[in-house]
């Protein structure tokens, strides 16, 4: 399955032939540009969108609903995966007040969010193996950590001046996540939850 927007078809990739042959795809329009993607607990994907700054939901059905991003109009939505609590949590910035915000969307369309002073630029988020939701700080060079109360922790990467883009939880019980080096250079680094929460 697939979501692109009005003007461009983001499933057309140049898969080699014999692959080709096995997939049949189906594609969903959307008003913007749909960018990350999670599945809800709802049985539904949801995904952000920074040309409409709105949070996506679509139907395995292909049905699509959005839903607006108080302060993101100048801002931008980022990164989403599925929470411990059964609702969605996201990264954006609220261009307004000028603050990085973690986002929360319930599967009925409700949205609340914890704000954080500063230009973090948060990215890629996840869900970790201990109840907290864990995300990348662009801008930082951090990796952040917020409870679903919204207590912020935040751990200096090993790697200096570069980039964290994107985080996941390992089969390990750790976080793995991407950083990209303003040299250009990539590479993957790995922490420990119990190694950042003793720092």
């Amino acid at each position: 399955r697939c979501l692109s927007d009005w003007s461009s078809d983001v499933c057309s990739s140049d898969l080699p032939a014999a692959l080709s042959a096995q997939i049949s795809a189906i594609e969903y329009s959307t008003p913007g540009s749909p960018f990350y993607i999670a599945a809800g607990s709802d049985g539904a994907l949801w995904f952000t969108d920074p040309a409409t700054n709105s949070i996506g939901r679509v139907s395995t059905a292909g049905v699509v609903t959005e839903y607006s991003i108080p302060g993101t109009p100048g801002g931008s939505v980022f990164g989403i995966a599925a929470g411990p609590d059964g609702a969605l949590w996201f990264t954006y910035r609220d261009a307004g007040t000028a603050t990085d915000r973690i986002g929360r969307i319930t599967t009925a369309g409700a949205v609340s969010s914890f704000g954080f002073a500063g230009n973090s630029q948060y990215a890629g988020i996840t869900a970790g193996p201990d109840g907290a939701l864990w995300f990348c700080e662009a801008a930082s060079g951090k990796i952040g950590r917020i409870t679903t109360a919204g207590a912020l922790t935040e751990y200096a990467t090993l790697t200096p001046l570069t980039i964290p883009v994107n985080i996941a939880a390992g089969p390990d019980g750790a976080l793995w996540f991407t950083e990209s080096p303003q040299s250009g250079n990539n590479k993957r680094s790995e922490e420990h939850t119990s190694e950042l929460q003793s720092l």
